[in-house]
C-alpha cells in the first residue's frame, strides 16, 4: 500500500516491462524494451509518431519471434524473401530458351530450361517448408502473447487497471484481436516477400532496359492509396467500437445459457435480434462509408500503374521491332510484370493485413506503457507476528472520478476482533476491503500493522498474511480438490488440508454429494463437469479462505449472500468471535482460530453483524459510528435504524399461527419520555422482532430466542408487588435481564416499564433493546 504523505525513498514507480515474467525482460522481443523504445519524449502513444509506433510493432514481433523459437525465425524471416527473389531467375529461364530457339541455339536452350527447372522446384519445395515452419512459429508467437498479457493484467502489485475506462477499452480491444499477435508475424513475413520480389523484378527489367527499372515505383501511388483507405477504414472501426461491443453484447445475450431464461421468459429473442442490427449497421456503416471514400483513390492509384505498365511493354516491343532487343527480353518483361501485377493486386490486402496487426501491437504496447503508480519496493522489510490495523487519514478516489470513494478515515482494528463493516449500497465497504487487502493504492494517508508502515512491505509480503471470501467471489472451473487448494498454493495437493477448510468452512456437504469427491470436475465448459449452484460455489470460495490456517487478517465481503439460513449459522460458528473460550465455535477446542487473526466481516445481515466485537458504519465513504451491537443501539442513530429496518422486516414475514411467544424481556434506555406501546409479532426462530414504532421513534424492540435451560436459568428474585414492571437481574455478562413480569402476558399491546441497565449480549436468553 502506498502512502501519499511519503517521500519516494519507500517505493519505486512500476515500470512500463514490470508486468512481464523475468524470463522475456531480457531480449528483443520483451515487452518492457518495446515500449520503451517505442516512447517519444514524455508523451505516451498519442505523441508517438505513426512512423515510430510501427517501428516498435514491428521489432516487438521480430523480437518475439527471435525469443520463442530463433532457429525458425531466422529461417522464415530469410529464407521466405530470398525465394521471391530468386522465384524472379524463372522469367530469366524462359528468357534463355526463347534466345535459343531464335538463334538455333541448343545449349542455350538447355541452359534456360534446366535454370527454369531447379528454380521452379527449389522454389515450391523450400516455399512449403517455409510455410510448415511459418504456421509453427505463428502458433508460438501466439501462445507467447497470450502468456505475456496474463501477466500483464494479472501480475501488478494494484488492481487499480481494472476501473480505468481507457485501460479496459484497449485491454478489450487487445482480448479480442490477440490471434492477430501470430498472424502479424505472418503478415509481416508477406510483406517482405512483396518488397523482395519487387526488388528482384526491378534488378532484372534494368538489365532489359534501364528506364524499365522505374516500372516498380508504379507501384507506390497505388500502394499509398491503399494504406490510405486502411486509415480511413481503422478510424471508422474505431469510431464504432462503442456499437459494436453492443452488438457483441446483444449477442451474448441472446446465446449464453444465463440469460436465457429471461430472454425467453420476457419473450426478447426479436426484440435483442432487433438491436443487434441496428448496432450492426451504426458500427457497419461508417466502415463501409469510409472503405468506398478510399476506393476512388485506389482506383486512381491503380490507373496510374496500369499506364506505367503498358509504357513499359511499349518500351520493350519497339526495341524488338527495331532489333535493338530480343524476343526473349520482351517474354522477361512480360513475365515480371505479370509478376508486379499480381503482387500488386494483394497490395491492399497485405498491407491492411500489417497495418491491422501493427494497431493491435499498437494497443498491446499501450497496455504495456499504462502506468501502474507507485509500488511500495518492501526489500528487507517484514511484518511484525501480531498487532492492530490502524488506518490514518486513509482515502481513495477511483480513476475519472474527483469525489472520493472512501475517506478520510480513521480506524484502528484490534488485534484478535471480529469487526463487522455495514453501510448503504455505494457507502464504500468493498473498497474499504480491497484498500486493506492491499489490492488499490491509496489515495492519501496510511496504514500500519503492529506499528509497521505498509508502505515499507512488498504487497506480497502482506497478502501472504491475507485470505479473503469476495463479494463476487471467483468460480474455478477446476477439481474440487484444485477450486479449493488454491487458497494455498502450498497444500494445493495436500488433501487433507483441503478436507480441513471444506469442513471449517461448512462445504463438507458439497462434496459429499459430488460422484468424484475432491477429484470431480467443476464448470458446464468441461464434458464431464458438474455445475453448482450460487451457494455451493460460495461455500468453496469460503472454503478456500480457510486454507491459510494462520492469516494476519480474514476478510469476508457478503459471505453470507448465497447461503441459506442453516448455512449461515454454521459459517457463523467457524468465523465470527472464534477466540472465546465459551463460543460456539471452541466448543470441542477443535477448531480454534488464531487468536491474533483480526476479522472484517462485511454484511447487511444483522444477525451477522450483531455478533462482531466492533461494528464500522460507513456513509458516503466516511465512518459515522464506531461501537458494540449495544452502544450503537443506544445511540439511536444510522446504525440503529437499519437494524429496526432490518428487524420490522423479519416481523412482517412471521408467518400466521407460529407457535405462541416466549416470554419478552424488554430493555429500555432510561428517558423520561413516556413509553410508548409495543406492537410485537411472535417469531419462533428470528433473533430479533421490532415493533412498528421503532422504525419512527423511541420504540421498544423485542427480541426473543429459545426457551432457556432450566438447569441454566437463575431464579429471579420475587416481584415487588407495589410494581408493575420487572426486576432487572444482572446476568453473568453485565447485561439486565428483567424477570417475568406477572401482570404482563406475551400479547400486542403490553407496555413494559422501562429498565435503568443498557442492553448486552447473553448466551441464552431473550434480549430486548431499546
Amino acid at each position: 500500500m502506498a502512502d501519499s504523505r511519503r517521500g519516494p525513498q519507500t517505493r519505486k514507480p512500476g515500470k512500463p516491462g514490470s508486468p512481464v515474467s523475468p524470463e522475456s525482460s531480457g531480449n528483443a522481443g520483451s515487452p518492457g524494451n518495446a515500449g520503451k523504445a517505442a516512447k517519444s519524449g514524455k508523451g505516451g502513444p498519442g505523441r508517438r509518431s505513426r512512423g515510430r509506433r510501427w517501428l516498435a510493432g514491428i521489432r516487438l514481433l521480430v523480437g518475439t519471434a527471435l525469443h520463442v523459437d530463433p532457429r525458425r525465425a531466422l529461417l522464415v524471416l530469410i529464407l521466405s524473401p530470398l525465394l521471391n527473389v530468386v522465384a524472379a531467375l524463372q522469367a530469366v529461364g524462359l528468357q534463355w530458351m526463347v534466345d535459343g530457339t531464335g538463334g538455333d541455339d541448343r545449349a542455350q536452350i538447355v541452359r534456360g530450361g534446366l535454370l527454369l527447372l531447379v528454380v521452379t522446384v527449389f522454389v515450391h519445395q523450400a516455399a512449403a517448408i517455409a510455410t510448415d515452419v511459418r504456421l509453427v512459429l505463428q502458433h508460438r508467437i501466439g501462445l507467447e502473447f497470450d502468456r505475456r498479457l496474463m501477466n500483464l493484467c494479472s501480475s501488478p502489485a494494484h488492481i487499480g487497471h481494472y476501473q480505468d475506462p481507457d485501460f479496459l477499452d484497449t485491454a478489450e480491444v487487445v482480448r479480442r484481436r490477440r490471434g492477430e499477435f501470430g498472424t502479424g508475424f505472418a503478415a509481416l513475413v508477406e510483406n517482405a516477400n512483396l518488397v523482395a520480389r519487387c526488388v528482384g523484378a526491378l534488378v532484372l527489367l534494368a538489365f532489359a532496359d534501364p528506364l524499365l527499372a522505374l516500372l516498380p515505383l508504379a507501384i507506390v501511388p497505388l500502394a499509398s492509396a491503399n494504406r490510405w483507405q486502411a486509415r480511413l477504414v481503422a478510424e471508422a472501426e474505431r469510431a464504432g467500437a462503442a456499437a459494436d461491443r453492443h452488438r457483441m453484447a446483444l449477442f451474448s445475450l441472446a446465446t449464453d445459457p444465463v440469460p436465457a431464461r429471461e430472454v425467453r421468459l420476457y419473450r426478447l429473442s426479436g426484440e435483442l435480434s432487433a438491436r443487434h442490427r441496428a448496432a450492426f449497421l451504426e458500427a457497419s456503416t461508417p466502415r463501409e462509408a469510409a472503405r468506398a471514400k478510399g476506393a476512388w483513390a485506389v482506383a486512381g492509384g491503380w490507373l496510374f500503374f496500369s499506364g506505367a505498365l503498358i509504357g513499359g511493354l511499349y518500351l520493350i516491343s519497339r526495341s524488338v521491332i527495331d532489333g535493338s532487343g530480343s524476343a526473349g527480353q520482351a517474354v522477361l518483361v512480360l513475365l515480371l510484370s505479370t509478376r508486379l501485377v499480381g503482387a500488386t493486386t494483394g497490395l491492399g490486402w497485405l498491407l491492411g493485413w500489417l497495418r491491422r496487426a501493427l494497431d493491435t501491437v499498437e494497443q498491446y504496447l499501450r497496455l504495456v506503457d499504462h502506468p501502474q503508480g507507485d509500488v511500495p519496493t518492501g526489500e528487507g522489510r517484514a511484518l511484525p507476528p501480531r498487532g492492530d490495523l490502524v488506518l490514518d487519514g486513509v482515502s481513495f478516489t477511483y480513476p475519472g472520478r474527483t469525489e472520493p470513494a472512501l475517506g478520510p478515515v480513521d480506524l484502528r482494528l484490534p488485534a484478535g476482533a471480529t469487526v463487522a463493516v455495514v453501510g448503504d449500497n455505494g457507502a464504500g465497504k468493498s473498497t474499504l476491503v480491497a484498500l486493506l487487502a492491499g489490492l488499490q493504492p491509496l489515495g492519501g494517508g496510511r496504514v500500519t500493522f503492529g506499528g509497521r508502515d505498509l508502505s515499507e512491505v512488498s504487497p506480497q509480503v502482506w497478502r501472504a498474511g491475507v485470505t479473503a471470501c469476495f463479494q463476487d467471489f471467483c468460480r474455478f472451473e477446476l477439481p474440487v480438490c484444485e477450486s479449493v487448494g488454491l487458497g494455498d498454493l502450498n497444500a494445493l495437493e495436500d488433501r487433507d488440508a483441503v478436507r480441513a477448510a471444506l469442513d471449517k468452512a461448512g462445504a463438507g456437504d458439497v462434496v459429499a454429494g459430488l460422484d468424484a469427491d475432491l477429484d470431480t470436475q467443476l464448470g458446464r465448459t468441461y464434458p464431464d463437469g458438474t455445475d453448482l449452484s450460487a451457494g455451493q460455489w460460495q461455500k468453496l470460495a469460503l472454503a478456500r479462505a480457510r486454507m491459510r490456517t494462520h492469516p494476519l487478517l480474514v476478510l469476508l465481503d457478503e459471505p453470507t449472500a448465497s447461503l441459506d439460513p442453516d448455512s449461515e449459522a454454521e459459517l457463523l460458528r467457524h468465523y465470527l468471535r472464534p477466540d472465546r473460550p465459551d463460543g460456539p465455535g471452541n466448543a470441542d477446542g477443535t477448531d480454534r482460530a488464531h487468536p491474533d487473526t483480526i476479522t472484517v466481516v462485511v454484511s447487511h445481515r444483522f444477525s451477522t453483524v450483531r455478533q462482531a466485537d466492533l461494528i464500522v458504519v460507513l456513509d458516503r465513504g466516511r465512518v459515522t459510528e464506531l461501537g458494540t451491537h449495544t452502544e450503537l443501539l443506544a445511540r439511536r442513530g444510522r446504525y440503529a435504524s437499519m437494524y429496526a429496518l432490518h428487524a420490522a422486516a423479519y416481523a412482517e414475514t412471521a408467518p400466521a399461527g407460529s407457535a405462541p411467544a416466549p416470554t419478552v424481556l424488554a430493555e429500555t434506555a432510561p428517558t423520561p419520555d413516556p413509553v410508548p406501546t409495543v406492537l410485537a409479532a411472535a417469531v419462533p426462530t428470528s433473533d430479533a422482532v421490532l415493533t412498528e414504532e421503532a422504525v419512527a421513534s423511541d420504540a421498544v424492540l423485542i427480541e426473543e430466542a429459545p426457551a432457556p435451560d432450566p438447569a441454566q436459568t437463575e431464579e429471579a428474585p420475587a416481584p415487588d408487588p407495589g410494581r408493575t414492571d420487572t426486576a432487572p437481574t444482572p446476568d453473568k455478562v453485565g447485561s439486565t435481564t428483567p424477570a417475568p413480569n406477572p401482570t404482563c402476558t406475551p400479547n400486542p399491546t403490553c407496555t413494559p416499564a422501562p429498565v435503568p441497565a443498557p442492553a448486552a449480549r447473553a448466551s441464552g436468553a431473550v434480549e430486548g433493546r431499546r
